[in-house]
């Protein structure tokens, strides 16, 4: 086995012993089970674990991208929040704003009446 391989399943391990999984695709591949009588066809039990790896694999890869890019968006995170600029207190309202509101929902209202086509009486003034 060479070392690039080596490290990457060094890797693994660690990470799926984080997780609590116990197996890893080296473990599934070098497990030797014992032959009985009338047992399995050790051809086919070798032929499924293979196929068993190669989803350990798949796994592997996709939680280390994962944890790739949620490290990369803590990081973004981290250096929005040092260079957010301070918010004022959000409880002090602009005057001037809070008149433009209020004059825009008046209108947005008489807009509704007349679209409503009232019934005399129906919206008192």
């Amino acid at each position: 086995m060479d070392e690039h391989m080596k490290r990457r399943l060094d890797k693994q391990r660690q990470l799926f012993k984080q997780l609590g999984v116990q197996l890893d695709a080296l473990s599934i591949h070098e497990k030797q089970f014992n032959y009985k009588l009338r047992g399995y066809d050790p051809d086919e039990v070798d032929a499924y674990l293979d196929l068993v790896i190669k989803d350990y694999e798949r796994f592997y890869a996709n939680i280390a991208d994962l944890m790739d890019k949620w490290q990369e968006q803590q990081l973004t995170i981290r250096d929005l929040k040092s260079t957010a600029k301070p918010v004022d207190d959000p409880t002090k309202i602009d005057r001037k704003q809070l008149d433009d509101i209020v004059k825009q929902l008046e209108y947005s209202v008489r807009q509704l009446k007349i679209k409503a086509r009232p019934e005399q009486g129906l919206f008192p003034e």
